[in-house]
């Protein structure tokens, strides 16, 4: 039985996978504002509780699903971990690569999973892809280029507590790189529209095994959130758009329910499938120096 913390949109999309997932099942809700709190209880049918306090004095949760602000993850991991909960964190695992590798130290210590949601890992589509790359079916790898591009902007709030553009959106396609390639980024360079612009950004990256990536990134487009990644390797050529318009949303809710099945079953005592702290730290250390070009 897991719980949800955070009944916005992310936290929306979670209780809705939770309905489509084979181990994994919703036992409630946590959201500090009355009406969404009150919304996700009756669309659910759980029990809705104001603070992570509650949920635990309720004994109803295996396990935790974070998926409130970024500025907060820390602070729940925290929580979570000292009332002897497993954690699913949504990425990016906190602002920071440090911030991250405060939770995941918090959740070592303790002996408890922490799994971060990058769902691409769990999309077959990117499965198989990673299993052609590292069956050399494409060669050596070239190139990689990653695109996300969102329709619509998010709010000035959700964007003012995201930590930006490639905080926010960015770190997907880092560890996709990273978990595509079985390689780490060594070298960025980066640009946006103008300086202090966050409403689009192209990044080129160097790879330890001499890989080149190239990271578009984008808050407006003129289909759903999309995204769409090509490879270059000395044998092959392959373009997947892997998230694309209408059927996108499926995708992504398909994903996420693998991934919360993943947990489920690590929450039950099987080794953690998914990506973990480590992971998060990864991303976001990339994304710093992303950002540092960008200032």
């Amino acid at each position: 039985m897991i719980a949800v913390v955070g009944a916005g949109r992310m936290g929306s999309v979670h209780m809705r996978a939770l309905g489509e997932t084979r181990l994994a099942r919703l036992a409630a809700v946590v959201e500090p504002l009355v009406k969404p709190r009150e919304r996700a209880a009756r669309l659910y049918g759980v029990p809705p509780f104001a603070a992570l306090d509650e949920l635990f004095a309720s004994g109803l949760a295996e396990g935790v699903v974070i998926t409130a602000p970024t500025d907060l993850h820390l602070g729940l991991v925290g929580d979570c971990v000292r009332a002897g909960v497993p954690v699913f964190c949504e990425k990016p695992c906190g602002l920071s690569a440090d911030q991250a590798g405060q939770a995941a130290a918090v959740a070592s210590a303790a002996g408890l999973p922490l799994q971060v949601g990058y769902y691409r890992r769990f999309l077959p589509e990117l499965v198989a892809l990673r299993q052609r790359i590292a069956a050399g079916r494409l060669g050596e790898l070239s190139l990689v280029v990653l695109n996300q591009w969102d329709e619509h902007p998010p709010s000035a709030e959700f964007e003012r507590r995201s930590g930006g553009i490639v905080v926010d959106m960015g770190v997907h396609e880092i560890d996709q790189l990273r978990w595509l390639t079985g390689q780490e980024v060594e070298q960025v360079a980066a640009l946006t529209p103008a300086p202090g612009d966050q409403s689009s950004a192209v990044i080129s990256l160097r790879l330890s095994g001499g890989t080149l990536g190239a990271i578009t990134l984008g808050r407006r487009f003129p289909h759903p959130d999309s995204c769409w990644m090509e490879v270059v390797g000395t044998a092959g050529y392959e373009r997947l758009p892997f998230v694309w318009a209408e059927q996108g949303e499926k995708v992504v809710l398909a994903g996420i329910a693998t991934e919360l099945d993943a947990f489920a079953a690590t929450v039950r005592g099987a080794p953690m499938a998914g990506p973990g702290g480590a992971d998060a730290v990864a991303a976001l250390e990339v994304a710093e120096q992303i950002d540092r070009c960008l200032r």
